[in-house]
């Protein structure tokens, strides 16, 4: 993860942050680059989302959640000013690396990082084999059943409904079904 380059270079660095105050580190780091001119020196302050969607009760709900809580990334030409003001943001923990210097985020690794938040929304799974559930909408709407196969790719359910006296799989969307409590 740790790529050697000439100090002079602009590398991707990670600092550590309580949980939860990403956001307003990032805020207060913006901040810092504005009143104390570091421009030159810090080109992207960066807090990894993903956009998930849970379904509760047969409803959609998006959230925004981090891809790695309690941490910030920065992309900045590293240098003993840089490296001072931005550990003396309110918020900031630590650079993560040794103590004497920062250790940067590989290219390949800060790619990885990048190339995951271009991806679509991730569906949360809430559904699990052998619980039961009731179809909300849809052709077998009104029936209930039990799960049998959760298809998190696809967004399905293989949901086991007893019809004439017979376990009959159905295809369900994760929307079109809610659990039963």
């Amino acid at each position: 993860m740790v790529e050697e380059k000439p100090k002079s270079e602009k590398r991707w660095y990670v600092i550590q942050t309580f949980t939860g105050h990403e956001d307003r580190v990032k805020h207060a780091i913006e901040q810092t680059i504005e009143s104390k001119g570091l421009k030159e020196k810090v080109f992207q302050v960066l807090v990894p989302t993903e956009e998930t969607v849970e379904i509760k009760g047969g409803k959609r709900i998006e959230k925004v959640k981090k891809m790695f809580p309690g941490y910030v990334f920065l992309e900045m030409i590293l240098d003993e000013e840089s490296w001072y003001l931005i550990r003396q943001t309110p918020g900031v923990a630590r650079f993560i690396g040794t103590k004497v210097r920062p250790s940067a985020v590989s290219d390949k690794e800060m790619q990885r990082v990048l190339k995951q938040l271009g991806k679509e929304e991730r569906l949360e799974i809430t559904f699990e084999k052998g619980e039961g559930v009731r179809v909300i909408s849809g052709p077998f709407r009104g029936y209930t059943g039990t799960v049998d196969e959760v298809n998190a790719e696809k967004g399905k359910l293989k949901v086991l409904i007893n019809i004439f006296g017979r376990d009959t799989p159905v295809e369900v969307n994760f929307e079109h079904a809610q659990k039963i409590v």
